[in-house]
């Protein structure tokens, strides 16, 4: 298994910074994803650990061995891409033994591999077919096993589920984890799906215009983003990221909304809005099931007095949207019991609120448990 270092790696296309000062530690045999919008970074990045892009600044390293004089041929990568990159006019049999050819193995044990890695991937009945008669979903099963067949050091995955339909996606991400964990290998993964990501990955990777925002284990990043950036990416549904300007009025810290509404805020979210000082501009978030209506559960909870406007099934919960004054809050409705045009009180649980400094966005406080 094969361990990978990136050390204060920045990239430039022309005057265009794609990536800077990016540094992760990637401990072997981990699957890790790179998640962000569009253009953020991440696939030139992949390309760089590949050997297709060389940094302009900074290393990247194997088990601690700088590869800036390796060549790509001999980085022992496995690619897998969005466009499934298989021969089409060669059978399947054909795609996947056609690395264990490249390194020569004797007949009989590519004959072994193949049997092997088809039944795997659910490709047994048709080793004879040509590739380009497959599924859409079979392509990818079968770009993925001509990639594992050869038993890279290194498994990188460009968005390689993006292509399929929504039931064989949830599929292939589960299959995708078992696989990492048969075949041992250090898995790369790149997607702009944080559901993807926080299914699969062991840690993530958030970059956001080549910068990286934060890294570590799913749970932690949803539980404890260190920006406004993060708090907003990560979650579905999103957090509720409000913007208000910081008072203190008769002893009690108010963070009045540019959309009219005003939180009183109390224990833990006043605390960590009091480090930002009195008279500033503050961002306030809270997630969906921090809200809630009925009992106080909390003293420190705060009261907010809104309107029922809209209620939307997802799945197996109802989100509901709690206006005041201009002020939206999304909320979940755990009981079912909310209907549009309800006055109610509801509570946004103190102990989960979330603070960020308006202007630089950074986090404010502690961690949330």
């Amino acid at each position: 298994m094969t361990s990978v270092q990136i050390n204060n790696v920045t990239k430039r296309f022309g005057e265009f910074l794609a990536v800077k000062n990016l540094t992760l530690d990637i401990p072997q045999g981990e699957f890790v994803a790179l998640l962000g919008p569009s253009g953020c970074g991440k696939t030139t990045t992949m390309n760089m650990i590949a050997g297709l892009e060389e940094p302009s600044e900074g290393t990247i390293s194997f088990n601690g061995s700088d590869l800036s004089r390796m060549r790509l041929q001999d980085r022992n990568i496995g690619f897998v891409f969005q466009n499934y990159a298989i021969f089409t006019h060669l059978s399947v049999y054909k795609n996947l033994s056609y690395g264990l050819e490249v390194r020569r193995l004797a007949r009989p044990e590519i004959d072994r591999k193949v049997q092997v890695m088809a039944k795997r991937m659910g490709l047994l009945h048709c080793l004879d077919d040509a590739a380009g008669r497959l599924s859409v979903n079979e392509m990818q099963k079968l770009a993925i096993g001509r990639s594992a067949i050869v038993e890279p050091r290194v498994f990188l995955l460009d968005e390689p589920l993006s292509n399929l339909d929504a039931s064989f996606r949830a599929y292939m991400r589960a299959e995708l984890k078992v696989l990492q964990r048969e075949f041992g290998q250090t898995m790369i993964y790149v997607t702009h799906d944080q559901i993807e990501a926080m299914s699969l990955a062991d840690k993530i990777a958030i970059i956001d215009k080549g910068r990286l925002m934060q890294y570590g284990a799913p749970l932690d990043v949803y539980n404890n983003p260190h920006n406004r950036f993060v708090a907003n990416f990560v979650g579905s549904p999103r957090m509720n990221l409000l913007d208000g300007s910081l008072t203190g009025e008769s002893g009690h810290l108010k963070l009045l909304l540019d959309g009219g509404a005003e939180i009183v805020l109390s224990g833990r979210a006043a605390a960590d809005f009091a480090q930002a000082g009195p008279t500033q501009r503050g961002s306030y978030g809270i997630r969906p099931q921090h809200i809630y209506a009925g009992e106080r559960r909390a003293a420190d909870d705060m009261e907010m007095m809104g309107r029922v406007e809209e209620i939307e099934r997802v799945g197996p919960i109802r989100l509901a949207y709690l206006q005041v004054d201009q002020t939206r809050f999304l909320s979940v409705d755990e009981q079912d019991r909310l209907r549009p045009g309800d006055e109610i009180a509801f509570y946004l649980t103190a102990e989960k609120s979330l603070a960020f400094d308006h202007a630089t966005g950074a986090r404010l406080g502690g961690r949330l448990q």
